[in-house]
């Protein structure tokens, strides 16, 4: 990485990579038991790290789908994952209700950390040849896509951690919120 990186790009660059880890050690047996604690510590570091990023450079309104079969095989295994720890479904109770909504939010979680992960990772491979580059994907893509994931896994692992389940989010207005950063 380039030693002479602004200081807000070296803190997402460390948020990113932290996520990504986080992301890729999630579910292998053995590893971080403690995952949800991390994440909820990690996520709002990331929202703090995208929005700080300088808007100096030319924005490109531009987005880049991840390859659908990573997408899939990376949502599969969080999916899985999240379904089978127990530590994190220990304040809910064992119903069919329960279990059902169970269900519906280990989707919503998986699929939001699935975005996440891939448009990070973008942004990843683009620092090490073009910081400016990388700024500009992860600011067009946390506004065009990434954000409302963010958000919700943000109130999903609260909500899910005090028993609870997670509020509906007020809409997803990225121009206003862009325009505002």
């Amino acid at each position: 990485m380039n030693g002479d990186m602004p200081l807000q790009c070296s803190r997402m660059v460390s948020a990113a990579m932290d996520y990504c880890d986080l992301i890729d050690d999630f579910g292998v047996p053995g590893r971080d038991a403690q995952w949800v604690a991390r994440m909820g510590k990690l996520l709002p570091r990331l929202h703090v790290a995208v929005i700080a990023l300088s808007a100096d450079v030319e924005d490109q309104q531009y987005y880049c789908f991840p390859d659908d079969d990573q997408r899939c095989e990376l949502y599969l295994r969080l999916l899985h994952a999240l379904q089978d720890d127990d530590a994190l479904w220990e304040k809910h109770g064992d119903s069919e209700a329960k279990r059902m909504q169970r269900q519906r939010l280990c989707d919503r979680l998986a699929d939001d950390l699935t975005d996440v992960y891939f448009d990070l990772k973008r942004g990843l491979e683009l620092v090490e040849h073009d910081v400016q580059r990388a700024v500009c994907a992860w600011r067009n893509s946390f506004y065009l896509h990434w954000g409302r994931h963010l958000l919700d896994a943000e109130c999903w692992l609260a909500a899910v951690g005090a028993g609870n389940v997670p509020p509906p989010l007020p809409e997803w207005n990225p121009v206003a919120m862009a325009s505002q950063a």
